[in-house]
């Protein structure tokens, strides 16, 4: 909807926040899968360590097929090129993984980035900009007023142990390659995998798949009691480790 929204003087923005594994990188899959077949397009980028040193410019630039060239480092005027890639490709939004690292820079290049993401969801661009990150990021615009009125903050939060929790979970396993069937009438099944993995995607994800390598290891083929009750130590024969739950700040809750 926010991307079918045409000449609003800012272009309907927000910001998705969770903690690491709730869920951010599952939900951007899920939108670059259906951009493929959207006739609105999406462009997006990711700040998370990115391996030549870009800054979220440079990463923008070289997403639309500009590249990161002199002229555009020394002050070159771009904009022109910009919107004709813009219109002529029908692209309405930028999505934005891990933008806590562009705002958690030094001074002058956190004032450069919130610059950036003013302009970019303004009448120049116009472009409806989802960024995602962790709850720090909402500290950091609610600094500029401006920001703060054009981003409003989503949090996802994380599952509880109800119908959504045990369809997610249900569905995770059925395409797992496992031969037999896991009791999904067992409540307690589900009881057990809430409680261990506090409710985080990640956590959820890494004990369906250490228990069902661990069922077809034994023989079982399918998820039980016995390998919930000994998730710690199966876990780690697979090298895998929980996130552990990270409290929001009172300003947060």
């Amino acid at each position: 909807m926010a991307m079918k929204m045409r000449n609003k003087i800012n272009a309907p923005s927000m910001l998705v926040t969770a903690p690491g594994g709730g869920g951010k990188t599952a939900l951007i899959g899920e939108m670059k899968a259906r951009n493929a077949t959207n006739e609105n397009k999406m462009i997006f980028v990711t700040m998370h360590q990115s391996p030549n040193g870009y800054s979220l410019k440079d990463l923008i630039l070289s997403e639309l097929g500009l590249g990161v060239g002199r002229r555009a480092r020394q002050g070159h005027n771009i904009t022109p090129e910009l919107q004709y890639i813009i219109r002529t490709e029908n692209i309405c939004a930028i999505v934005i993984d891990e933008i806590h690292d562009a705002l958690t820079l030094t001074e002058l290049q956190q004032r450069i980035n919130l610059s950036l993401l003013k302009n970019l969801s303004g009448s120049t661009y116009g472009l409806s900009v989802f960024a995602f990150g962790v709850p720090a990021a909402a500290r950091v615009l609610r600094q500029d007023p401006q920001l703060e009125r054009r981003y409003p903050v989503v949090a996802l939060n994380g599952w509880e142990n109800g119908p959504e929790f045990r369809n997610f979970v249900s569905s995770y396993i059925h395409h797992l390659p496992l031969k037999n069937k896991t009791n999904f009438q067992d409540q307690m099944l589900f009881l057990k995998i809430m409680n261990k993995g506090q409710g985080i995607t990640d956590n959820v994800v890494k004990i369906l798949q250490a228990s069902a390598m661990a069922s077809i290891i034994d023989g079982t083929e399918h998820i039980n009691h016995r390998h919930l009750d000994n998730i710690d130590d199966i876990m780690a024969s697979f090298n895998y480790a929980l996130r552990g739950a990270e409290m929001p700040l009172e300003e947060e809750q």
